[in-house]
């Protein structure tokens, strides 16, 4: 028993060896960012663009300058809540580093001569940058999703993968929520070029779609599908804006995401 404790625990070393050669974190301690707001903006909204642009500041202090445009838009995504458009864009596999462990040191509001609220931040983050590029084989046929579903109605889907790998899985709408691994389904490899049906029809019987607003009788979501080549688990808060920076701390070449949007309806 103790051998094989000491063979698991050189694994794990091993395995967190390898991730830290693939990003190298960067402590940025004081860094400022400005925005302007507009008639459309919140106090809250005008104060995160600001937040936004000292990352982007940040971003480039430590030598992320390619694809900088990708970052204004992934920011400003995350600003707007505009969800849709991240997912649909190429933007998560295209910049190669991100920004944690945002802390701000100080905010000042203010006006311009023309009364736009403006305001001033300083923040101190870590940035991580990537020493590895997306992994082009790692890839996989997911199959099944429908544009449209009846509320009531099983949601069923099939991965084959490229490679072997762990499957992730999140719904989002106006909540988020995890879907793969839950209760039943716990984290299993996917074998290489292998087909396999979510949910396991031996231990779910279906992944009912429901609109939680009562109110609504149309409702848009979207499945986000993250294949991992390590058991990487999620523990964070349940919500798009945390599940989006989990999955880029992931090195590009050690996942795999792709997503669908579809509708339910009530009748």
């Amino acid at each position: 028993m103790k051998k094989l404790l000491a063979v698991f625990l050189l694994s794990c070393i091993a395995l967190s060896i390898s991730a830290q050669k693939k990003i190298t974190e960067h402590k940025v301690k004081a860094i400022s960012g400005v925005a302007l707001g507009g008639e459309s903006f919140s106090p809250e909204q005008v104060k995160q663009k600001a937040i936004n642009d000292a990352k982007i500041k940040a971003l480039k202090e430590v030598g992320i300058e390619e694809n900088i445009n990708s970052y204004t838009d992934f920011f400003r995504a995350e600003t707007e809540n505009t969800m849709e458009e991240l997912f649909t864009s190429d933007i998560l596999s295209q910049i190669n580093g991100t920004v944690k462990n945002v802390e701000v040191l100080s905010s000042k509001p203010s006006f311009t001569t023309e009364g736009q609220l403006k305001f001033e931040v300083t923040i101190k983050c870590t940035v991580i940058k990537y020493n590895s590029a997306r992994d082009l084989a790692f890839d996989a046929w997911i199959e099944g999703i429908k544009p449209i579903y009846k509320e009531g109605e099983g949601l069923s889907f099939t991965v084959k993968p490229t490679q072997p790998c762990y499957v992730r899985a999140f719904i989002f709408t106006n909540q988020s929520y995890v879907l793969l691994p839950n209760d039943y389904e716990q984290s299993n490899q996917l074998l290489k070029l292998t087909t396999y049906q979510f949910p396991d029809p031996n231990l779910v019987d279906s992944y009912e779609m429901i609109i939680e607003n009562k109110g609504l009788r149309r409702e848009l979501n979207r499945l986000v599908v993250v294949l991992l080549k390590e058991d990487l688990y999620y523990t964070g808060s349940v919500n798009y804006k945390d599940i989006t920076d989990w999955i880029m701390s992931i090195p590009p070449d050690e996942r795999h995401l792709e997503s669908f949007s579809f509708e339910i309806y009530r009748e």
